[in-house]
């Protein structure tokens, strides 16, 4: 049942980062993100209210949430600014570094040593990230050349480095409040943090927030984000309720699938098309091996 539910949190996943790199033509990087993220915190509310109501919050839980939601600031800060700056079919598949990392963190910090079918995972998910690089008629090193040298790429992988952080610590919150309180507080936690730190220093430096242009336009991307990434938090930590964290981030990458499709698909995103979507299958492919025989 924990692949259904990390299956949704792909889903999510992916429609999460198509409503956001819409968002963001229609306003700033930072108020789309706090946006979509207060939206999904209300509806997992919902869902809490529903469900019996919020327990109670012991010092544990609230030792735990001071230490993810800085990183998990980061991550999306990260990403959207990554969104914003390239392409959706380019910044996404480069998410698919974060299996290997979190296999890593717990190995390191966790005991949790990786098989030998695993590690081989890991070697495709990176050779998938490599092949996404490419461009018919430019050297094979013209990937590290990028790598050097856009932003976009330089964002995705800072997110990843953030997110594997958090994805160690998400399984004690669930254990100490459950999946729905903890989503809402990573959802609306992260909103306000991100909103205090950076919306009056934008105000101060530009005198703007970055407000939406186009409010209606700005409203439909924000509900798609934030009704997706609502989906995502759902089956994510669902999922780990069930399964090891390793297993659950390399089956919730398959969503690069998803979006490098939307990518191409919606947002004409057909520069080195092929090598994109044969990068994004090996970067799943390597996910599937992590999943099933770490």
């Amino acid at each position: 049942m924990w692949i259904v539910f990390a299956l949704a949190a792909a889903f999510g996943s992916a429609w999460t980062s198509f409503g956001l790199k819409r968002a963001v033509g229609h306003a700033g990087a930072v108020v789309s993100t706090v946006a979509f993220r207060l939206l999904a915190g209300l509806l997992l509310a919902i869902v809490v209210a529903a469900t019996g109501g919020w327990p109670a919050l012991p010092p544990a839980y609230w030792r735990v949430a001071g230490l993810v939601l800085v990183p998990e600031v980061l991550g999306m800060l990260f990403l959207t600014l990554a969104l914003r700056t390239g392409d959706l079919s380019h910044v996404q598949p480069l998410m698919g570094l974060l299996p290997p990392m979190v296999m890593l963190g717990g190995w390191l910090f966790l005991g949790e040593v990786p098989t030998l079918p695993a590690a081989a995972g890991v070697v495709l998910v990176t050779a998938g990230v490599y092949c996404i690089g490419l461009r018919p008629g430019l050297s094979a090193l013209e990937p590290l050349r990028a790598l050097a040298r856009e932003r976009a790429s330089w964002y995705a992988v800072a997110a990843a480095v953030a997110w594997s952080v958090t994805s160690l610590m998400h399984r004690a919150g669930i254990d100490i409040v459950g999946p729905f309180p903890w989503g809402v507080t990573l959802a609306v936690g992260s909103a306000l943090l991100l909103a205090v730190a950076a919306l009056p220093g934008m105000a101060w430096r530009t005198g703007t927030v970055g407000l939406p242009r186009a409010p209606l336009a700005w409203g439909g991307w924000v509900l798609l984000a934030g009704t997706a990434f609502a989906l995502q938090q759902t089956g994510l930590y669902l999922a780990l309720r069930l399964a090891q964290t390793g297993y659950v981030i390399a089956i919730t990458s398959t969503g690069l699938l998803i979006a490098t499709g939307l990518g191409i698909l919606f947002l004409a995103e057909r520069t080195a098309a092929r090598n994109r979507i044969a990068g994004a299958l090996l970067v799943s492919a390597g996910a599937a091996l992590i999943a099933v025989f770490g």
